[in-house]
């Protein structure tokens, strides 16, 4: 993997600049989170620039129907023990409550603007609180349907909101980075790409890409196996096409259809990872 394919994301995201002066335009600031790896996908830059100049900061657990209950809570708590406001959401189920009761508390016209990383469901939210599905939600980063300007709506009579284009610091970890800035089909090296993630699933949640697709191992055994249930051999060569199947886990990685996710009591490995 080239040290450019870990940085250079092929589509837009959000400069330190823009952030700054949406956040200064903002009385609240909700930053978007995937519930499943909440620490991973976290803008400290944009968070510090809420705190420092007296926003309303928001941490938003969203794709919370793809963790237990129970898991939410710990993380709501583990943030709000650390001075964090925290809800959680599920724009694909539409339960955004919790947002929408902020919203409304206000009692005065307010500026909210919402930021996360790529695919971590912040436009779909967007669309949800609009109440209508006005723009294209894209499945994968880089695909048209994502956020590519800032954009402002207004979804009640004193409440205006910001959508702006997917945001990661530069510290952002560097799998992520890489699966959450292009499509599977454009990651010059998805088999290390998805070896890597498989290492990292089956690290904090042993057994998840068994009960995905039936198949245990070493990361390359999984592949090769998965390629041939699929049925994806290459011409000529007669081979599994493992490089498909790598493009499979990262895609389902993504859309959760691998039940993964971490606690705060994973922090340690997850530093790790």
């Amino acid at each position: 993997m080239s040290g450019r394919e870990s940085r250079k994301a092929l589509f837009r995201l959000l400069s330190r600049r823009e952030i700054l002066d949406n956040v200064l335009a903002s009385d609240i600031v909700f930053e978007i989170l995937d519930a499943r790896i909440p620490e991973y996908l976290r803008n400290r830059f944009l968070e510090r620039v809420a705190m420092n100049n007296g926003k309303r900061l928001v941490l938003v657990l969203n794709k919370s129907d793809l963790v237990p209950r129970s898991v939410i809570s710990e993380w709501i708590n583990y943030y709000r023990d650390r001075g964090l406001e925290c809800i959680a959401t599920s724009a694909s189920t539409g339960d955004i409550r919790a947002v929408k009761r902020i919203l409304r508390e206000a009692g005065r016209e307010i500026m909210a603007s919402f930021f996360g990383a790529p695919k971590v469901g912040k436009s779909s939210l967007v669309n949800t609180l609009k109440g209508k599905k006005s723009a294209t939600v894209s499945r994968y980063p880089g695909t048209p349907g994502y956020t590519k300007g800032i954009q402002v709506y207004r979804i009640y009579r004193n409440v205006y909101i910001i959508d702006t284009p997917g945001s990661l610091p530069i510290d952002a970890d560097r799998l992520e980075m890489i699966i959450r800035t292009r499509p599977p089909e454009k990651i010059e090296n998805p088999l290390g790409i998805a070896i890597e993630l498989i290492e990292r699933i089956e690290r904090i949640m042993p057994g998840s890409i068994e009960r995905a697709y039936g198949v245990s191992g070493k990361p390359l055994e999984i592949l090769e196996v998965l390629a041939i249930k699929r049925g994806w051999i290459l011409r000529g060569s007669g081979e599994p096409n493992i490089e498909e199947a790598a493009r499979e886990i990262i895609r389902s990685y993504l859309d959760g259809r691998i039940r993964f996710y971490t606690k705060p009591d994973h922090m340690d490995i997850i530093s790790k990872a």
